[in-house]
């Protein structure tokens, strides 16, 4: 960082400027700390620079390709239980859509959809609500419910990813025998039987289940793989997640509960 002399000539900026990038280049939005409100409009070298108080977006804004800036909510800490989770997301499900299904049962304070570098979602976001009460009614409303087209699933997000609460096995003791794997962001038209054919590729598969609703049979987007060894489980884990399943990048891990 290095102080803007322009700045400290027209009022007392209490810092500096300008964060180098790696490259030793530097960013074209600097940050200056002012001990009082100052007018926008100057000019530094050749350029006309603007000046604007610097705010916490509600979301996160979209660059030209359709990407993130990087992220501006999941890097940054929220109120203790008021950061919801939410999975199993559409494509197309964007902030506006997002904030707009959990306003449901709460204040949205902000929202983000985490994308790839090329803009792509990944079928997942983060949610602030305004107080832990709000969150908590999320969970219980809103996880299983459908936003367009897809069973979201809502949890409270910790951190350090550390789900203390929330979700179908809320208040249910961890007892993981190792052996099997939750899948998640699964396609609709997944069965049971693709996900053995999936999985039998790193080891025996004793038994697979895409989980569906019980009125209707439709797909919940998730299900789990119960296989030999644990060995064969975490294999599974190493070697497909991530990896997509028709265009859905699945999302594994160890199953805690079975």
């Amino acid at each position: 960082w290095r102080r803007l002399g322009v700045f400290t000539r027209r009022g007392n900026a209490s810092a500096r400027a300008i964060a180098p990038r790696p490259s030793s280049r530097t960013r074209s939005e600097p940050l200056v700390p002012f001990q009082s409100p100052q007018p926008p409009g100057h000019s530094l070298g050749d350029r006309n620079i603007t000046v604007r108080e610097d705010k916490a977006p509600t979301k996160s804004a979209p660059s030209k390709s359709g990407g993130n800036r990087g992220s501006t909510l999941g890097d940054t800490p929220a109120a203790e239980g008021c950061r919801c989770y939410v999975g199993n997301l559409a494509w197309e499900t964007t902030e506006d859509s997002l904030i707009a299904h959990c306003s449901q049962v709460g204040t949205v304070v902000q929202s983000e959809v985490a994308r790839q570098p090329g803009g792509r979602s990944k079928g997942w976001g983060l949610v602030d609500y305004e107080s832990p009460e709000a969150a908590t009614a999320a969970i219980a409303q809103l996880h299983n419910s459908e936003l367009q087209g897809r069973s979201i699933i809502v949890r409270l997000e910790r951190a350090g990813g550390a789900n203390k609460s929330g979700g179908v096995n809320a208040g249910r003791p961890e007892a993981s025998s190792g052996l099997q794997i939750v899948v998640r962001n699964l396609p609709w038209s997944t069965t049971s039987e693709d996900l053995r054919q999936v999985f039998q590729q790193v080891g025996n598969v004793v038994k697979a289940d895409a989980v569906c609703h019980a009125d209707t049979g439709r797909s919940k987007g998730w299900g789990t793989v119960l296989f030999e060894t644990r060995e064969q489980a975490q294999a599974a884990i190493q070697g497909f997640n991530g990896v997509e399943l028709e265009h859905r990048p699945m999302q594994i891990k160890l199953d805690r509960y079975d």
